[in-house]
Parts: structure tokens; C-alpha cells; sequence
């Protein structure tokens, strides 16, 4: 499964957490990292646009 398709799973899960709203998009982020199995290091990688 690519990194894309966890970003999915990972903001229905991001969206169930009691978070203000302006960390949303780094919590997902690093949720979809997590939920993919990536190293601190990937997740770098995959998140710098």
C-alpha cells in the first residue's frame, strides 16, 4: 500500500482525536508515516514538498 493511500485511513483517524485544528495536517502526516511503517528518516522524505 503507498504512502497515499495511508494518508486516507490516517485522516480518518487524525479526525477522531481532540486536536486544535492548525496540527491537523503534521498529525496526519505522521500518522500515515506510522500507520506505513516508515522511519523517522522516510517520513521526512515522503512529507517535503
Amino acid at each position: 500500500m503507498s504512502y497515499q493511500n495511508f494518508l486516507l485511513e490516517a485522516v480518518n483517524e487524525v479526525l477522531t482525536w481532540d486536536i486544535p485544528d492548525e496540527t491537523l495536517a503534521d498529525a496526519v502526516k505522521a500518522q500515515a508515516g506510522l500507520m506505513a511503517g516508515f522511519s523517522p528518516e522516510e517520513l521526512m522524505e515522503c512529507t517535503q514538498y
